[in-house]
C-alpha cells in the first residue's frame, strides 16, 4: 500500500529494480519508490493515489533475491532530480505510533 498519498511520476520495469513505481508526495516534497513488485502496476504516470491505497504486490522482479519489497524515501526536489535517498525508518514508525 501508499506509505503516502500522491502522484505517480513514474511506473515500468528497471533491470536492478524490477517492476517498480514512485510517487510524489504532493506538497512534501517527498518521492517514495516501491521496488521488485510481483507485477507491473495498474496505475500511470500522472494518476493520484491515496495513502493506504493497494498499489501493487510484494515480489522477486529484478535484481531481487527472495520476495521482498525494496521501499524508499527522496529527498527534494526528489527522485533522480537532484534529491537524494534517506532513511525512511523514522518516518514509518511516526506513521505507526512508535516514535
Amino acid at each position: 500500500v501508499a506509505a503516502r498519498g500522491g502522484r505517480i511520476q513514474y511506473a515500468g520495469y528497471h533491470s536492478a529494480a524490477g517492476n517498480y513505481i514512485v510517487i510524489d508526495g504532493g506538497g512534501t516534497g517527498v518521492d517514495y519508490a516501491y521496488m521488485h513488485l510481483a507485477e507491473r502496476t495498474p496505475f500511470r504516470v500522472g494518476d493520484l493515489v491515496y495513502t493506504g491505497q493497494r498499489i501493487g504486490s510484494v515480489g522477486e522482479t529484478g535484481n531481487a533475491q527472495g520476495c521482498h519489497l525494496h521501499y524508499e524515501m527522496w529527498a527534494s526536489p526528489g527522485w533522480y532530480e537532484g534529491g537524494r535517498p534517506f532513511d525512511p525508518l523514522p518516518s514509518l514508525l511516526a506513521w505507526d505510533g512508535w516514535s
